[in-house]
């Protein structure tokens, strides 16, 4: 029987530009597992480690970016590692940075895009990164108190513009 884990977290990297909202995408290094794949900040937590501050650390890390607001979104993504032989659960993040912020790729990575969630969603191999996008959109860019609700503080070390109140569970 297969187990149950929560070891990754997957981060939906946006800026808003010129009326617009554009969303990241990575394309992994050739050579490495899934060369040529395009897809969000994705990463594993380490021991001991929140979701939120591994999602942060990720980002810093893969992108050299320092997002200026969080969001926790409410959907989770879920897939079988059949390695592994366990059912994985991803905690989905939103994270917005400056319109002028610049990427600095690791190793991991070796092309970077800001494209319209349409083309992002084009280049994502996973039909779950495809629903990531659409959950960002539906949970987050639409405004209003869903939004405002899913909002979290910035992770430790993380730069803050402001202080929200931890979300509460339904």
């Amino acid at each position: 029987m297969p187990t149950f884990a929560c070891t990754h977290v997957e981060v939906y990297v946006f800026r808003r530009r010129g009326g617009r909202v554009e969303h990241l995408a990575l394309r992994r290094s050739a050579g490495r597992s899934l060369g040529g794949v395009w897809q969000p900040v994705t990463g594993r937590q380490e021991r001991g480690e929140t979701a939120l501050a591994a999602a942060a650390r990720e980002v810093l890390e893969e992108t050299g970016l320092e997002p200026r607001r969080w969001w926790a979104l409410e959907t989770l993504t879920l897939f079988y590692d059949s390695e592994a032989d366990a059912v994985t659960a991803l905690p989905l993040f939103a994270a917005e940075v400056g319109a002028r912020d610049v990427v600095r790729l690791s190793s991991e990575h070796d092309a970077h895009r800001f494209l319209t969630a349409r083309d992002a969603a084009a280049r994502f191999l996973w039909q779950a990164q495809r629903r990531g996008l659409e959950a960002l959109r539906r949970e987050v860019l639409r405004g209003g108190p869903l939004a405002r609700a899913l909002e979290v503080p910035a992770p430790d070390g993380a730069p803050r513009t402001r202080t929200r109140r931890r979300r509460q569970a339904p």
